[in-house]
């Protein structure tokens, strides 16, 4: 198995600690988010793709902070106290080779391509691409957010009905301490 790493920089991972602060409202968009916070600045999150070996592509989310002029957003009461967590996710891009995997309507010989958490990662794969794919939000009233990658490509997707964020983080195997 050949694996690759595309993960979060460290310029995203500072940009998303902005997210800890007070929050005066978001803009959702089909390819990006956009966090405004209550000090004039902005979080804009967004999908950034890497071609793997020419086979597929791997998505991982990134951010950058930004000036709020001008930007709004729709308010979010949970998080706009401040005092939020934010916790990164892994997730995993992978190819089967050829005659690995029966599915109907594909010829044989086709390379399939999958995404998921590294728990669903096949031991038959033969392209691995690491990526950041996923965050949860917590607000200090337990309130949560997840913004991951979308599927479309470049997409992203922003989920806040409680069942399904608690869904994903059980999927993922988080344990808050």
């Amino acid at each position: 198995m050949r694996e690759y790493r595309f993960q979060a920089t460290s310029e995203s991972v500072e940009a998303l600690r902005a997210l800890r602060g007070a929050w005066r409202g978001m803009i959702v968009a089909e390819h990006s988010i956009t966090i405004v916070l209550q000090d004039q600045r902005a979080v804009r999150i967004q999908s950034d793709a890497a071609d793997v070996e020419s086979l597929f592509d791997a998505y991982r989310l990134e951010a950058e902070v930004q000036s709020a002029h001008g930007l709004y957003g729709v308010p979010v009461e949970a998080f706009a106290t401040g005092n939020n967590d934010i916790v990164l996710f892994t997730g995993v891009t992978w190819s089967e080779p050829p005659g690995t995997v029966q599915a109907d309507g594909l010829a044989d010989g086709a390379v399939m391509h999958f995404s998921g958490h590294p728990g669903q990662l096949s031991e038959t794969a033969e392209v691995v691409c690491v990526t950041t794919d996923a965050f949860v939000m917590a607000a200090s009233d337990g309130s949560g957010m997840l913004i991951r990658t979308g599927l479309r490509p470049g997409s992203v997707e922003v989920e806040r009905n409680p069942e399904k964020v608690r869904a994903f983080l059980v999927e993922r195997g988080y344990r808050a301490e």
